[in-house]
């Protein structure tokens, strides 16, 4: 049987069908011992895979868990129609055939090679039609791209950091060679990325809730807490009572049915950990380390990969690499990737002049880098309150979420500069939106229960942006609240025993039939978020000021702040504390200087370099200890 005739023409695929279902409920029957009542759904993947639509890699995994654990249970037909599936598919951008599948996303690039790995090693003599390898060959070539993600993410944390959407497709690829694959050593090495992921999303949540800043993070998400992607795998963990039935038509099933990890205690106790803590993070690279941290700048395995990791494209640091590997790998017809072609020239090419003709573009798709991320969570009993701080100011947006307050399961508080998309297409049509990324990225930073934005919407105009639009605004579920009060720019509200306040430059105003939105027009202007809690103030209202004895205190106290906007540099004076922000330049507080480049992880549950060759992390008397090189993973 040759080569699948795939769809290339993504544009007629709606994104209610990618973004269907990624398992099938029936797993829940083979898992429980007995057939599957019905192999509709089994079917359908395997045609959806088949067709090499994107996100294929998704269904690719349930598939081969399927596969490996259950042969008994399936009968011939599912079994043969399964080979037939696993042998045909294209596993890499490398390969022969035209698809519209996205490889490069950092979660894509461990999902296809997980896939690719385990789909050799069960079927190690077979050839595989797609690009006439057998097996084996597939299986070695798929370990160097899982060892070096495996090598990137231990060095440099997660470039999509923080995502409550996207590290659960980091998740399912990890399990499934945990379960599945047969080089031991490989396999303590994915629990060990595994073992960071759920710490990250134990030291990120606050009462279970994954909501901290994040690379990437989509509307429902960011609004609606108990919509996270990552809920159901915080439930299999910490129990919260959020989830009454799984899904098993999540991704997620395949960390619910996974066998053979076993969760470090520390992990556990650190997500149930409700005490006040300051957490610092850096996760990623930014474009301008990428040529230190590489030897080869040309090469498509490791720089390129990392780059496209990051979903850097067309920025002056990149474009080059981008149609390198357009070029060298035939990608043209790629729904994602073929606004590339009209660029395809070998003058620009052979006079090297593609970074130049990006700075004179200036398009708004340099956004879509994910760049390094220095995080500053917060948490309380009452509240938790996460910044990505000075995350490249004034630059173009995407998915990135830079700040955000969480005071409940149902409500949270954020701004963003809203934009529209780039693209037209179903493929590419949902990002940056309303409520989704920026269009201008904010000046944003935090210190404890304060987070201060500066938003200069002016900035140069770029190639591909649409409609700027000349005001920003916040996210303010007035009805989820218990109470709430609306003067002039600043807005109150209470929820349980705790409290925020959102102060702007100008006049808050809210439109009819936007109940939930705060708007604040102008160029150049800021917002102010502050949180207090209920309780008896000691020493004039705790160690930070956050302790108020109810709510009209709350409201007295924000009042008096003073407050100095120059449209560049934003003062905001509170007891004890004096926040200095210029734009694009430094945040002090108190006249101090505030160090903003953090390391890999600075917390009460251990500090991690940048790069590091080992990990430790400890609380109470529970220890995680893992060294990558040396394949050592250890705990008690």
């Amino acid at each position: 049987m040759g080569p699948v005739k795939n769809i290339t023409n993504e544009e007629d695929i709606s994104m209610d069908i990618k973004m269907g279902p990624k398992c099938f409920p029936e797993i829940r029957e083979l898992a429980e011992g007995r057939p599957m009542s019905s192999t509709k759904h089994f079917n359908d993947f395997c045609k959806y895979i088949d067709m090499r639509l994107d996100c294929a890699d998704f269904r690719m995994v349930s598939l081969l868990r399927t596969v490996y654990e259950w042969p008994h249970l399936l009968g011939q037909a599912c079994i043969d129609r399964a080979r037939r599936v696993i042998i045909n598919f294209k596993y890499w951008m490398d390969e022969p055939g035209d698809d519209s599948m996205c490889y490069w996303s950092e979660n894509h690039q461990i999902l296809f090679a997980a896939c690719e790995y385990l789909a050799g090693q069960l079927y190690p003599r077979e050839i595989f039609t797609n690009d006439n390898r057998k097996g084996a060959e597939k299986q070695e070539r798929a370990r160097i791209r899982i060892e070096r993600w495996i090598e990137y993410r231990f060095l440099y944390g997660f470039t999509e950091w923080h995502s409550n959407v996207y590290y659960e497709e980091d998740i399912a690829p990890l399990t499934i060679l945990i379960d599945y694959a047969r080089d031991t050593a490989l396999v303590e090495q994915c629990k060990m990325i595994l073992d960071l992921l759920l710490l990250d999303i134990a030291m990120h949540s606050w009462k279970g809730l994954f909501s901290a800043s994040s690379g990437r993070c989509y509307e429902d998400q960011k609004r609606f807490p108990l919509k996270q992607e990552t809920l159901e795998i915080a439930e299999k963990i910490w129990a919260r009572g959020y989830i009454r039935q799984y899904n098993w038509e999540r991704l997620s099933a395949n960390f619910l049915l996974c066998k053979n990890y076993d969760l470090p205690e520390v992990i556990r106790r650190i997500g149930e950990d409700g005490a006040i803590v300051e957490i610092r993070d850096s996760m990623g690279l930014d474009l301008a380390e990428i040529r230190r941290e590489f030897s080869d700048p040309r090469d498509i395995d490791t720089t390129g990969m990392f780059l496209w990791a990051m979903e850097a494209f067309t920025n002056p640091e990149s474009i080059s690499m981008t149609m390198k590997i357009f070029n060298d790998w035939s990608l043209e017809k790629n729904i994602f990737l073929k606004d590339f072609g009209p660029l395809n020239i070998f003058l620009l090419r052979k006079l090297r002049l593609y970074p130049l003709f990006s700075r004179v573009l200036h398009p708004s798709t340099d956004g879509i880098a994910i760049q390094r991320s220095n995080s500053y969570t917060y948490k309380t009993p009452e509240y938790m309150l996460s910044t990505s701080q000075a995350y490249h100011p004034g630059e173009f947006g995407d998915q990135q979420h830079i700040w955000q307050a969480t005071l409940s399961e149902e409500l949270t508080v954020f701004t963003t500069h809203p934009a529209a998309a780039m693209f037209d297409d179903n493929a590419r049509n949902f990002s940056p939106s309303y409520w989704v990324g920026n269009g201008i990225n904010p000046h944003s930073v935090q210190d404890r229960n304060i987070h201060l934005s500066i938003y200069r919407l002016g900035v140069r105009r770029g190639y591909l942006e649409k409609h700027r639009h000349l005001f920003t605004h916040a996210w303010f579920p007035f009805s989820r609240f218990d109470e709430v009060a609306l003067r002039g720019r600043c807005a109150f509200g209470r929820k349980g025993k705790a409290f925020i306040a959102m102060t702007g430059a100008s006049e808050l105003r809210r439109e009819p039939g936007k109940e939930n939105e705060l708007i604040q027009d102008g160029r150049n202007h800021f917002w102010i978020c502050e949180l207090g809690r209920e309780g008896e103030p000691e020493n004039g209202g705790g160690t930070y000021q956050d302790i108020h004895r109810d709510f009209n205190s709350f409201i007295e106290a924000i009042e008096k702040r003073e407050v100095f906007f120059t449209g560049r540099q934003l003062t905001y004076i509170t007891p004890g504390r004096n926040f200095r922000l210029k734009y694009k330049r430094g945040f002090c507080i108190n006249g101090e200087e505030q160090k903003l480049d953090y390391q890999r992880l600075e917390s009460p549950y251990g500090a991690i370099q940048r790069k590091p060759e080992e990990i430790s992390i400890i609380f109470g008397d529970s220890e995680l200890y893992m060294n990558l090189k040396k394949t050592i993973r250890r705990w008690r």
